[in-house]
């Protein structure tokens, strides 16, 4: 058996793991080789490797795709050594910006471990597997679009949607399911066009409610903050405060729904500023989460308000 976890929350995760399931299943359908699919994001990460390799009857193998790697992530080393004396092996995708230590280490513990920020993580995967497949090319090439924001195709933009849309554990089998429509190549029918009804209603009603609940912060010799939450990913909230307030120079997003935070800058140093709160991503784009964000409802807590402030003070580029 082997294993497949990735990024729940975009495009890249998904269509990593669409590509590695084509593979299996064209290319090996004959060896009867079984995929099990799971899901994780950085703050559940630990909790699912420890589900999936804490146990008695474990994967042959384990691939892991789109996920950075976070500080607090060390706690896994003990278990992965563990794992590869028993014959198991790791292979673990990313593209996120990491730490030359941590990437020394992660070399010698795995099976392979391939990090290269210039391509999205998609693209990592379908060159290593399917380099010279039509279909992992377009699922890379649409993954690419979203990571990099180039905004060159709406199938892309309405793949995102529908992810983002079918977050959280209850709806794996909705997750799985978009995996397997594009792991055939599968990219719109008539089941995505229904999501995308549904989807437009929902996000009219979090877009106008972030709207109505911007907050902007100026922080003398910066500049502007812009900041706002709904129960939408924070990766979107983040884009609609920088349509709407383009002169501000960072944008800040909060899912109410998770407490999870996005941050975009060219100004600051995403990363480091999400490193300090145990997350992690890009240099420009960043993510970490905060349980106390809110110090009553629809009002963001002020000591979250100062810790922003002095760490965008820190990290600023």
């Amino acid at each position: 058996m082997k294993v497949s976890v990735t990024h729940e929350l975009d495009l890249d995760g998904l269509g990593s793991q669409a590509i590695i399931q084509r593979y299996f299943n064209h290319l090996l359908k004959n060896n009867k080789v079984k995929l099990n699919l799971h899901y994780a994001h950085y703050t559940n990460f630990i909790d699912k490797i420890q589900e999936i390799l804490d146990v008695k009857f474990l994967p042959e193998q384990l691939i892991i795709s789109d996920i950075g790697f976070n500080d607090d992530f060390k706690k896994l080393y003990p278990l992965f050594k563990r794992f590869k004396e028993k014959s198991g092996k790791i292979l673990w995708f990313d593209h996120h910006l990491i730490n030359i230590n941590y990437k020394n280490e992660l070399e010698k513990i795995l099976e392979l471990y391939i990090n290269d920020p210039n391509r999205c993580c998609a693209e990592i995967i379908k060159d290593y597997y399917l380099p010279d497949d039509l279909i992992a090319k377009k699922i890379a090439k649409f993954s690419r679009d979203i990571d990099f924001d180039t905004k060159n195709y709406q199938i892309a933009s309405n793949l995102q949607s529908i992810i983002a849309y079918n977050r959280g554990s209850g709806l794996n089998e909705v997750k799985k399911k978009i995996v397997e429509l594009m792991a055939n190549g599968i990219f719109e029918n008539k089941w995505y066009s229904n999501q995308l009804i549904n989807i437009k209603k929902w996000e009219k009603e979090q877009t106008n409610f972030a709207l109505e609940h911007i907050y902007l912060l100026q922080i003398e010799e910066f500049g502007k903050v812009a900041i706002s939450f709904a129960k939408i990913g924070g990766g979107k909230l983040s884009l609609l405060l920088k349509e709407s307030y383009p002169e501000a120079k960072v944008f800040i997003g909060i899912d109410s729904r998770y407490n999870e935070i996005i941050i975009h800058s060219n100004y600051v140093n995403c990363r480091e500023l999400a490193r300090y709160f145990y997350g992690g991503g890009h240099k420009d784009r960043a993510g970490f989460r905060y349980e106390k964000i809110f110090s009553h409802e629809n009002k963001i807590d002020q000591i979250f308000i100062y810790k922003i402030k002095d760490k965008i003070l820190t990290y600023r580029t």
